[in-house]
């Protein structure tokens, strides 16, 4: 009898921070969708998180039902497949590495194409307004097309902006993160911002809260504000996340 113990995941909750690999995602259901999976990340439920992140898993015709994100502002980026988002009156398709910003007070309506499936992540908050500067805009965009970003010495990556994070208007930033093997963030990090952190390409190794942590494609990491942490690309390829932090905010 062989009784060796197979792990079925590197899944792993901590104080100030957990990790999610596909194999602990829960299928779940979000009110007034049709043929969707949703997914939760990150919510506040019983975690220091002040946004959600839902991975949206499409069928073929499958979507939202009513309009979406009201008292929220929320950030769509596109993994497999696309979708058409109507808002305003206006419908635009999502494809693997577009994405969309929705103001507070701009509703949106998903589907996926009727001939096949789609993969969405959903970011959404409650806007942090504040007095003497305006609401942001609408924004659409294409991953491939932000301009990368060489950060200065000691990192060894290069990122995309995908939200202007130096414009005050925006409360958090939504940024590509891009390490070669052997690039590293170059320092272990600490700070007053949380993030949301979801694995796009590649493989790598995550140091949180003095925990080392092998990481992969689809893999996700929520860090509480004060989580130590920094990261080092590994294997043959590069490697690439999606990366979420609140910016812009004092903290009270």
């Amino acid at each position: 009898m062989d009784n060796k113990l197979v792990m079925p995941s590197r899944g792993v909750v901590a104080p100030n921070y957990f990790l999610m690999t596909p194999e602990n995602f829960v299928a779940n259901g979000l009110p007034h969708f049709a043929k969707t999976v949703a997914r939760p990340l990150a919510t506040p439920r019983d975690t220091a998180a002040k946004f959600g992140q839902y991975m949206l898993e499409f069928e073929a015709g499958g979507g939202s039902v009513q309009p979406q994100g009201a008292g929220f502002e929320s950030f769509l980026y596109q993994l497999d497949g696309s979708v058409s988002v109507t808002l305003e009156g206006t419908v635009r398709t999502l494809q693997p590495g577009d994405y969309c910003y929705l103001p507070l007070g701009v509703t949106f309506s998903i589907h996926a194409s009727d001939s096949d499936p789609a993969k969405t992540l959903w970011t959404k908050r409650r806007y942090e307004a504040v007095e003497g500067i305006p609401a942001p805009s609408v924004i659409f965009g294409r991953t491939s097309e932000a301009v990368e970003i060489v950060p200065p010495p000691p990192g060894q990556y290069t990122y995309c902006e995908l939200l202007p994070a130096s414009n005050p208007s925006f409360d958090f930033a939504m940024n590509v993160l891009t390490a070669q093997p052997g690039g590293s963030i170059g320092m272990i990090e600490i700070h007053h911002q949380e993030h949301g952190l979801l694995m796009l390409n590649g493989r790598g190794i995550y140091y949180l809260a003095a925990d080392f942590h092998e990481v992969s494609k689809g893999d996700y990491i929520y860090m509480a504000p004060y989580c130590p942490q920094t990261f080092y690309g590994i294997g043959d390829e590069a490697t690439s996340y999606l990366l979420y932090k609140d910016v812009n905010r004092d903290g009270f």
